[in-house]
């Protein structure tokens, strides 16, 4: 009786990594020495066959230990993003932009804007020239990675001079020579 719901347990088992190998091969052998010639050949074929699996489970590459872990660099870039946007940081903002970056804006007329990375920062060191104070904070973002491409969701309020504007963004980025870099920015208010 003891030797079926044993072997039930191995056979049913349905999380292979909660048995330790240890176990398996103390099982195995509590099955050897307690069953009969058919049932212990069925028993070491188990232990054999759960054995196999283990070395084949732990030769496989090991992934990122979380989803977190994968989003950091991007989030990096997002929050320079934020970060660097001001008068004395224009420059090394710029960085963060792949030199054939696209902005699109959908225009409260209906209209759409595109923009080459030059006309975009450049209209923003206009704005930082003429401005008092100008800022844009992120709020809610969402970042989803998938191997070398990414795109970053948010809300942000855009401050000019005291008026603040709220809108919706998603950067798309792409990770280049092991640098995430910002790919476009599509924007509406």
């Amino acid at each position: 009786m003891i030797t079926r719901d044993i072997l039930r347990a191995v056979k049913h088992e349905s999380e292979p990594r909660q048995i330790d190998r240890a176990s398996v091969v103390l099982i195995g052998l509590v099955l050897l020495g307690m069953a009969g010639a058919p049932e212990q050949a069925r028993a070491q074929r188990q232990v054999e066959d759960r054995l196999a699996v283990e070395d084949r489970a732990q030769a496989l590459p090991t992934q990122p230990t979380s989803a977190a872990a994968e989003t950091d660099a991007v989030r990096h870039v997002v929050n320079d993003y934020v970060g660097l946007y001001r008068k004395e940081t224009l420059a090394e903002w710029r960085r963060l932009f792949l030199p054939t970056f696209t902005c699109t804006s959908a225009n409260e007329d209906g209209t759409i804007t595109v923009r080459t990375l030059d006309q975009f920062v450049e209209s923003q060191a206009r704005g930082f020239a003429e401005a008092k104070e100008m800022s844009e904070t992120l709020e809610h973002v969402a970042i989803e990675r998938t191997g070398r491409l990414a795109t970053a969701w948010a809300d942000f309020v855009f401050r000019h001079n005291g008026t603040s504007r709220r809108g919706r963004l998603v950067l798309t980025l792409v990770e280049a020579e092991s640098h995430w870099r910002i790919a476009s920015l599509m924007f509406s208010y």
